[in-house]
């Protein structure tokens, strides 16, 4: 083995020595170095060229020769390749390809070009070399379909021996030593790792590692060639779903992809993350993507903890929970988001606010493996409120005292100098909470049927004690070839998710009652009773850790989902595929609530409720796939189909007060008189018809038109049915002569222009119509309408246009893309605002619910850059993943000009403001705009109507100023009676916007 082989491994260490640089300027500089010199390496013996002229001289210096005059150096056994037999060459500026098949014409030899390493070897076995020596390994590299892997790298690793497969994939190894690990890389296949343990036989199997305009990708119904795609989607691979622990899949989306958006609602564990792609394109209807998990569409609706029977907890039935989360991300293989109308409008109805396409892990023929993972994590409170400690508030406590008339100051803080800390109640409520996962899978089949099983575990604890969220699911995924012209599989999941929901997202939760409660509150008296604060004026409060421990909010659900399908080969080109699907949950809320008594805090009153809660969903879809070339230049794909589906939904529940004591939850035990039952049911159905066509001319020229007919029981009779089209063109520049120059840098150059229509329906069954609800009147009870009716609602419509640009470089080694998009959203489906003469303001007993219509418009534009590159591979492998997203989000307006939207976090707590010509969901508040320096400047600011300001020396009380401090020299300035409320800022109400543009970098 010549010494060059040792050249190649010291330029690796070399280039690992820059991951010491840690700053954000060096690293992009290391990954643009590191990507243009190693993809520059690649397109080297695709430029360089030779001029030898030798006569009568050996390989050896031929060799010699190219190694000086050139980047190029050579690795072969001297047993193997005879290189001091006698040649006589001469090339002018010709190809180092050239110059190799006439140096070894007529020979066994053969060479693979890799980077600037050359490799020769024999073309009809592995090299022969004496086989008394000990620790020989001898093998051969394939592919899964028992390909041989020609010039694939086998080195034992941490050293520079190694050698290269020949051309049937055989590798002949000398001096392995005991206990060696062996890697195999080649371009194009994932690196393998491989232990000796004194075989000496070894064969392996290489996996390929497709990447660029090749790759496969899902669309709606059917796959394409990532490369003949016309409309704008982003893919997040395997690994990347893999890279944290998540409690679902809609969390593993934060941060992976541009223009997609993931704000996590709430703290709780197992709660769900809001996504939105290409910003919020409605307002009241459901603005969340669709979800499609093996060509099953899931609700992606974020369900409040309200709707399953737990009333108030987490917030007044804010908190949300996804239907995600009983979804395993490790089960997932590959999630393809659509974004623009010409890629989402073939789910027609459901495509407005984009659509997720999820597929999971299926098995693979003559591939049998047993994989376990597992993942385990801490999470802890980053940030806490700073509040006073025990001697803090002593202090505070004797000048509360010295300020206001006929306050007596407590003995007990005469000196806070010999108190402690006291109680920090973050410190109580808050704690270190552990996370885990584990999941077991296994995989393989023959080329008649394929398996994939798995089973998983996943279990999360809240940062906020009381909370906590836990899953076991299982996964089946068969697939099998009956016949030559019939395929069959399944696709089956099934999942139980248990929530403990922590009370905390709501007023007079456990993070704001810990935030008030006094640090001279210890969390227990010394019988062991929960304490809470007595004594002259003091404000007794629940105790937050009773409150955590006590109650109990819990939720669980059961889930089975999957389809059966069955492809049916017609002809050359034409399947038919017919499918089944269904999901079918039970989710049940248990709420129970103690008597108790915390100091002057008291409930004389238990209670207990139970919701048991059904949904079905089940959707059967035929369509017909036909792929037939013309002339070898024309390339079409037509597909047209029909789909039908129903859901629907039943619940029942069950509460009651006073049950005997604290041990006994079940409601039927309670006292009958307060015993109260619920329930309640609704359904919907789909029809629809669709169709799209892929053209491609000479792979440079593509077209793509696709048309949706839906029908939902969602709309009135007048308005039932809706069309939705697009089309979407690409012109791949790369793949033009005038670019053949360039390709060793640009292999794909792509210009793509889309435009379509799709649709939002997502208001929830007979909207249109009018409901009746109970009315008690003294002959007893009656029914009364609830609502307006309004037949002739209509669906929401979403149109966009799109213009993007995708750039790869050197081999797919650096992926540029580039979207521009616009999106205009009307006819949005809202309750119209009707005055209060109708009967549809007062009581809400009583009152008539205004009918839903369509009217507003809004419009998002935007632009997402996308960067993605592969810095080195092999044994060390760097990759590299940016992208910056602008969103531009505008009401136009809702049906009049000074109409404004209100949003509440919390009851009556006024958040957000949405008006005409602005962004939706302005933030709306008080802005600081300074301290109250002294007495005039009090006099000086804007005062309502009525306001009296006297000057005698009088002490103002602490009940209206809150900080005794803030405002020291105006002690005995103020009238009490006239003390300005909460004036130790100045401030003021107005709006204003969060930056939109975001930047990541992985």
């Amino acid at each position: 083995m010549r010494k060059n082989f040792e050249k190649n491994f010291s330029a690796r260490d070399l280039r690992q020595g820059f991951k010491k640089f840690r700053t954000l300027g060096l690293t992009l500089l290391i990954v643009f170095c590191g990507v243009f010199y190693s993809a520059a390496a690649e397109t080297y013996s695709q430029v360089a060229r030779l001029t030898l002229n030798q006569k009568n001289t050996t390989i050896r210096n031929v060799l010699n020769t190219i190694e000086d005059q050139t980047e190029f150096y050579f690795m072969y056994n001297g047993v193997v390749v005879d290189v001091d037999r006698v040649v006589s060459i001469e090339v002018n500026n010709e190809l180092i390809t050239s110059v190799l098949n006439k140096l070894f014409a007529g020979t066994d030899i053969a060479y693979i070009i890799k980077d600037r390493q050359i490799a020769l070897t024999k073309i009809n076995s592995p090299s022969e070399t004496p086989a008394t020596q000990q620790s020989r390994v001898r093998g051969k590299v394939s592919t899964p379909g028992g390909e041989p892997v020609i010039g694939a790298t086998v080195v034992i690793k941490g050293t520079t021996t190694g050698t290269t497969t020949n051309i049937d994939g055989s590798f002949d190894l000398p001096n392995v030593p005991a206990n060696a690990t062996l890697v195999f890389s080649f371009v194009g296949m994932k690196s393998l790792e491989v232990a000796y343990k004194g075989q000496a036989s070894l064969n392996v199997v290489m996996e390929e590692q497709t990447i660029g305009i090749e790759e496969v990708v899902a669309v709606g119904y059917g796959n394409m060639k990532k490369g003949d795609l016309s409309g704008a989607s982003v893919s997040v691979s395997e690994n990347t779903v893999k890279g944290s622990i998540s409690s679902g899949l809609d969390q593993a989306l934060q941060g992976r992809a541009a223009g997609v958006t993931a704000v996590q609602t709430s703290g709780q564990p197992g709660s769900s993350t809001s996504i939105r792609i290409r910003g919020t394109s409605t307002l009241n209807a459901d603005a969340e993507p669709l979800y499609v998990i093996d060509g099953v569409p899931i609700s992606s609706s974020l369900g409040s903890v309200y709707d399953v029977g737990l009333g108030a907890a987490g917030g007044g039935g804010k908190t949300a929970f996804s239907a995600l989360s009983s979804i395993n991300p490790s089960d997932i293989i590959s999630i393809e988001i659509l974004k623009d109308a010409s890629a989402t409008a073939i789910y027609g109805s459901r495509g407005a606010n984009g659509v997720v396409l999820i597929t999971t892990r299926r098995g693979k023929a003559n591939e049998a493996k047993f994989t376990y993972e597992g993942m385990y994590g801490v999470q802890q409170q980053v940030e806490r409120l700073k509040l006073m400690n025990l001697r803090e508030f002593a202090e505070y406590q004797n000048d509360l005292a010295a300020e206001t008339n006929g306050r007596v100051p407590r003995p007990e803080f005469a000196d806070p100098s010999l108190l402690g800390e006291g109680t920090n109640w973050q410190n109580e409520i808050f704690r270190t909470a552990p996370m885990q996962s584990h999941n077991i899978t296994a995989t393989g089949g023959s080329n008649v049927a394929q398996y994939a099983l798995s089973g998983g575990y996943f279990q999360q604890d809240g940062t906020v004690i009381g909370s906590d969220f836990s899953r076991v699911s299982f996964r089946a995924n068969v697939d099998s070839e009956m016949k030559s012209w019939l395929k069959v599989g399944t696709s089956l999941m099934l999942s139980k998710t248990e929530d403990h929901i922590g009370l905390f997202d709501q007023t007079g939760g456990i993070i704001q009652t810990a935030a008030k409660q006094t640090p001279d509150v210890p969390v227990r008296n010394f019988d062991g009773t929960y304490a809470t604060a007595v004594g002259e004026g003091a404000v007794s409060r629940v105790n937050p850790i009773a409150k955590a421990l006590d109650e109990e909010n819990r939720m669980t659900r059961t889930r089975l989902l999957g389809n059966l399908y069955a492809d049916v080969s017609i002809i050359k080109g034409l399947t038919f595929r017919t499918e089944f699907g269904g999901d079918l949950g039970f989710t049940n809320g248990y709420s129970f609530q103690p008597t108790y008594q915390y100091g002057s805090q008291r409930n004389d009153q238990n209670s207990a409720s139970k919701r048991y809660n059904q949904n079905q969903f089940w959707q059967f879809k035929n369509y017909l796939t036909y792929n037939f070339n013309l002339a070898d230049i024309h390339h079409f794909t037509a597909m047209v189909g029909q789909e039908a589906s129903e859901w629907k939904y039943e619940y029942m529940s069950g509460v009651s007060k006073s049950l005997p004591t604290n041990d006994i939850h079940e409601p039927g035990l309670g006292d009958i008189k307060s015993m109260a039952v619920g329930s309640g049911r609704g359904s919907g159905a789909m029809n629809s018809y669709y169709t799209r066509v892929n053209y491609n001319l000479h792979d440079k020229y593509y077209l793509t038109f696709t048309y949706r007919a839906d029908g939902s029981s969602n709309f009135g009779p007048n308005n039932r049915w809706a069309y939705f089209p697009s089309a979407a063109g690409s012109w791949r520049i790369s793949g033009e002569p005038f670019m053949e120059s360039v390709k060793p840098v640009i292999n794909n150059l792509k210009l793509r222009i889309g435009w379509g229509q799709t649709g939002n329906q997502n208001i929830g069954g007979y909207r249109w119509g009018s409901a009746l609800a109970k009315l008690p009147t003294n002959l007893g009870e009656g029914f009364r309408v609830s609502n307006f009716a309004n037949p002739n609602i209509k669906w929401e419509t979403s149109e966009q246009t799109n213009l993007g640009l995708d750039l790869s470089f050197f081999n797919s080694r650096i992926d540029l893309t580039v979207d521009a998009y616009r999106k205009i959203s009307k006819d949005m489906l809202m309750q119209m605002q009707l005055p209060s003469y109708m009967g549809t303001s007062g009581n809400p007993a009583f009152n008539m619910k205004a009918p839903w219509g369509n009217f507003g418009e809004i419009e998002n534009k935007g632009l997402e850059i996308s960067l993605s590159s592969q810095n080195f591979t092999g044994l060390f492998e760097w990759n590299t993943d940016l992208s910056l997203t602008f969103n531009r989000n505008k009401l136009i307006n809702i049906g009049t000009s000074d109409a404004k939207l209100y949003g509440y976090a919390q009851w009556f707590d006024l958040v957000t403001v949405t008006e005409a010509g602005q962004p939706i969901g302005n933030f709306f508040g008080y802005q600081v705009e300074g301290i109250y320096q002294d007495m005039q400047d009090i006099l000086d600011s804007p005062k309502p109507a009525g306001y009296k300001v006297t000057t005698t020396e009088t002490r103002c009380s602490t009940a209206t100023i809150p900080s005794s401090r803030a405002i020291s020299s105006l002690r005995t300035s103020v009238d009490p009676m006239v003390c300005p409320m909460e004036l130790s800022m100045k401030t003021t109400a107005r709006s204003w916007v969060l930056p939109s543009p975001s930047f990541r970098m992985a």
